[in-house]
């Protein structure tokens, strides 16, 4: 009987032994020999890594202007907003709005009105401009001495009544500019001022006293024409599914020009106009 109490105490002082091991920390290892003097004397001596120069930053690239700044627009300024309409909640959908500052001839910003009469434009130069409104069938409006100063916004609204638009003057050329060429360069984009590429851009001379120009616009909405004769030109830019945007234009130097396209409501009535293909000048055989 004292036997076997003394086995099984045996049996659990092993057990209990075995846990307590398995949990405690292991006993830490003996340090390194040191070395003796003769390896001391054939080790090498230690060196000091040499700092290396730091590499001279590389110049980071120059952002690209965005399209506004290349056609000679400013990126900051004053902002001008305005409503076209032919009476008490009867708005102007796609009439032509002209504005420029006072006095000058450029640049020249022109816009298509939505579907609610409404045209805006940013990026202005503080001063003073001149605001024209011109649709089909009605007198232009005309406001002059609009003040746009940054940061504030100018509001401009004009009431178009029936009427006839004036002809052009029989002398498209404006005085002192006859046999004058000059050079336009401009862009296209939305209202919401994301460019339009592949705008058909077409330049007639009022008085025909020039050839006809068509072009397309860029991916980024850009174009560029030159050698054109100083006078008044019709200007017409066509887009997909936009609004299309028709009016004359007085050249008399080198003219930078920004044109928003409205998007075309689904109500849109086309104008005769708008339904003829325009004509493409084909060259003789043998050009």
């Amino acid at each position: 009987m004292r036997t076997r109490k003394f086995v099984a105490a045996a049996i659990v002082g092993l057990s209990v032994s075995g846990v307590l091991v398995a949990d405690a920390p292991p006993a830490p290892s003996p340090p390194p020999p040191a070395p003796s003097p003769s390896e001391s004397a054939s080790a090498p001596p230690a060196t000091v890594p040499s700092a290396s120069p730091s590499p001279s930053p590389s110049p980071s690239p120059s952002p690209s202007p965005s399209p506004a700044a290349a056609v000679g627009l400013s990126l900051f300024g004053g902002q001008l907003r305005g409503l076209a309409s032919y009476g008490r909640h009867a708005p102007a959908v796609g009439a032509v709005v002209i504005v420029r500052p006072d006095g000058a001839t450029t640049p020249i910003r022109v816009s298509t009105t939505g579907e609610d009469g409404a045209f805006a434009f940013d990026h202005l130069e503080d001063g003073a401009y001149r605001v024209e409104v011109r649709r089909e069938g009605y007198a232009p409006v005309v406001k002059t001495g609009i003040a746009v100063r940054a940061p504030f916004r100018a509001v401009a609204e004009l009431l178009l009544v029936h009427g006839t638009e004036p002809p052009p003057a029989a002398s498209s050329a404006p005085s002192g500019t006859d046999g004058h060429r000059v050079a336009m360069k401009g862009m296209v984009r939305l209202l919401a001022g994301a460019a339009v590429s592949e705008a058909h851009v077409r330049l007639t001379r009022v008085d025909g006293g020039d050839d006809p120009r068509a072009l397309l616009s860029g991916l980024d909405g850009r174009f560029a024409v030159d050698g054109l004769a100083a006078g008044t030109w019709r200007i017409e830019i066509l887009g997909a599914g936009l609004l299309p945007l028709r009016t004359t234009i007085d050249l008399v130097a080198d003219t930078t020009l920004e044109a928003q396209l409205a998007t075309q409501p689904a109500n849109y009535q086309p104008s005769p106009q708008d339904l003829i293909v325009p004509e493409e000048a084909i060259p003789p055989k043998g050009a």
